[in-house]
């Protein structure tokens, strides 16, 4: 009778274990840095995505450059532009960047403004975060 009864309890607890959804692993982190956190040195794990957001002016003639992108520990993921406000044609926008911490070290990320005709020693501004990848 031990058994049976170790039996109809045993069954049906497996049953439901292995139908469980597995446990919620941890997502890797998003962090994000602004103008404003230029010329800080910033801490992050493999895995992590960095988001840089930069904004600038349609229209100028004017664009954000990376001129040093922390290879070969970081890898570009992407690159997206977006209208801050619904506005006219050459209104404020909002540059994207989204890198993937890819291994161990330091590095650097290293972007310039500048209008491209005038090359990148007439920069108007300079945007610069030293990382520590763990």
């Amino acid at each position: 009778m031990g058994k049976i009864t170790l039996r109809r309890i045993f069954w049906p607890l497996l049953t439901c274990l292995m139908l469980s959804p597995p446990p919620l692993l941890s997502a890797d982190a998003t962090i994000t840095v602004t103008q404003e956190q230029s010329g800080r040195e910033i801490a992050v794990k493999v895995g992590d995505i960095l988001q840089i957001e930069l904004p600038g002016t349609g229209g100028t003639g004017y664009s954000w450059s990376v001129e040093e992108a922390g290879a070969p520990y970081l890898k570009l993921l992407d690159h997206t532009t977006r209208q801050i406000k619904e506005s006219l044609p050459g209104g404020p926008v909002l540059h994207l960047w989204r890198f993937k911490a890819e291994k161990p070290g330091a590095g650097e990320i290293k972007m310039a403004y500048y209008r491209p005709w005038e090359g990148v020693g007439k920069a108007a501004k300079h945007f610069v975060v030293k990382l520590h990848i763990e």
